[in-house]
C-alpha cells in the first residue's frame, strides 16, 4: 500500500506506460518482458550488455515462457533496443513507482559522471553527465535528468525539479544549487530546502552569520560592563 491509500501497481504494470518508439521491424521482443529481464540480470550482478545478454541465456524455457519469450534474445537486440528505449520516459515511469504516491521525505539532488560512459575519451567526449533525486526514506532515485553539454547543474535542476512532487519534500544538495531560481522553484512546489553556503556567496554566508551566531559571544557581558551599554545593544540586534 503507498501513503496515499491506494494500492500500488506492481512494477510489472508501470513498465507498461512506457511508449515504445521501435519501428514495427524491431518489434520481435516486446517492450516490458525485456526491460524486466535486463532489470533481473542487473540485480543478479550484471552491469553492461553481453553481461546481461549472458545472464539470459541461461535462464531455464520455463523463466523465459513466464515473461512471454520463446527464445533468449541475441546480444544486438539490447543494443538496438535499448539505443531506441525513450529513456525520459523510462525514468518518469520508474520514479513515480518508487514513490507509489507517498509524500517523498528528504530528497538529495546530486549531479554524477556515469562510470564508464567515456572509456578511454576515444570521441573527445567527457561521458554522461546526470542529475538524480534521490529519496532517502525509500532509498530510491526517484528523478534524473541527463546534463546536456551545453548547459550545467543548475538549469538541469530547475528542471529536474519541475517534474517531482515537492509539496512536502525537503530537497537537500551542495553549495551548487544555493540560488534563488532554485530556490524559489522549491517553495512554489510546496518544498523546502537545506543547501551548503560557502564563500563564493560572501555577502549570504555574512547575513547568516548574523542570523543564525550567538548574539552572547564568550565574555561579551564582562565587556559591556567595562564600556557601559553594550549590553543593551546585544539585545536588540537579538530581537527578530
Amino acid at each position: 500500500m503507498s501513503g496515499s491509500g491506494k494500492e500500488m501497481r506492481s512494477l510489472w504494470e508501470a513498465l507498461g506506460e512506457i511508449p515504445d518508439r521501435r519501428g514495427a521491424k524491431g518489434r520481435q521482443y516486446a517492450l516490458r518482458p525485456v526491460l524486466v529481464l535486463t532489470l533481473a540480470a542487473m540485480l543478479a550482478g550484471a552491469n553492461d550488455l553481453r553481461a546481461i545478454f549472458r545472464w539470459g541465456r541461461r535462464l531455464p524455457k520455463e523463466a523465459l515462457y513466464l515473461l512471454g519469450i520463446k527464445r533468449a534474445p541475441c546480444h544486438a537486440m539490447y543494443h538496438y533496443f535499448f539505443k531506441a528505449l525513450d529513456v525520459a520516459a523510462a525514468e518518469r515511469v520508474l520514479g513515480a513507482w518508487a514513490l507509489g504516491g507517498a509524500a517523498p521525505g528528504h530528497v538529495a539532488i546530486d549531479g554524477k559522471r556515469l562510470r564508464g560512459s567515456a572509456a578511454g575519451g576515444h570521441d573527445g567526449s567527457a561521458g554522461v553527465h546526470l542529475l538524480a533525486a534521490f529519496a532517502t526514506r525509500l532509498g530510491a532515485v526517484i528523478g534524473q535528468l541527463r546534463v546536456a553539454p551545453e548547459a550545467n547543474e543548475i538549469t538541469t535542476a530547475l528542471a529536474l525539479l519541475k517534474s517531482l512532487p515537492l509539496e512536502g519534500a525537503i530537497i537537500t544538495g551542495d553549495a551548487a544549487f544555493c540560488q534563488r531560481a532554485i530556490c524559489r522553484a522549491i517553495r512554489d512546489g510546496g518544498g523546502d530546502y537545506l543547501f551548503t553556503v560557502k564563500a563564493n556567496q560572501p555577502r549570504l554566508m555574512a547575513d547568516l552569520a548574523v542570523a543564525f551566531g550567538d548574539p552572547f559571544p564568550p565574555g561579551a557581558d564582562q565587556g559591556a560592563g567595562r564600556r557601559g551599554g553594550g549590553a543593551g545593544l546585544s539585545h536588540a540586534a537579538a530581537r527578530p
